[in-house]
């Protein structure tokens, strides 16, 4: 396969553009529920559960780059970025779940947009068959 070539797919069809438009919102879901399950969690066992959830951040966006490439991976990264800035606000009791000065959640913000810009900067002949 020549290089920066796609694989064949049924590209211009219906079928294809649906496909497509069906794997780039589970991208996106995957996103969300990533960042979901990683806002509540980073701060369970430290340091633990936020190296836990860094890795599982990391292997999502690679899996989402590799599945669907550039597309899937910034439908990956733009459901995790909404959810993690939706969940850092304040809660209607005044609940937190990611303190704006505490050092996990710094680091979970951070290192979560780290392991996102990833797989995006990775060469694409690692994502080729």
């Amino acid at each position: 396969m020549a290089r920066g070539r796609r694989r064949a797919r049924l590209a211009g069809t219906v079928s294809g553009m649906l496909a497509r438009s069906g794997r780039i919102a589970s991208c996106l879901l995957l996103g969300i529920a990533v960042g979901a399950v990683g806002t509540v969690m980073h701060r369970s066992t430290p340091p633990w559960g936020l190296a836990l959830g860094l890795a599982v951040v990391l292997a999502a966006g690679v899996f989402a780059r590799a599945w669907e490439g550039w597309s899937g991976s910034l439908a990956f990264a733009a459901g995790w970025v909404g959810t993690v800035l939706a969940l850092w606000q304040v809660g209607p009791g005044g609940d937190i779940l990611v303190p704006a000065l505490g050092g996990w959640g710094n680091v979970w913000i951070l290192g979560g947009v780290v392991a996102l810009g990833l797989p995006l900067m990775a060469p694409s002949r690692w994502f080729e068959d």
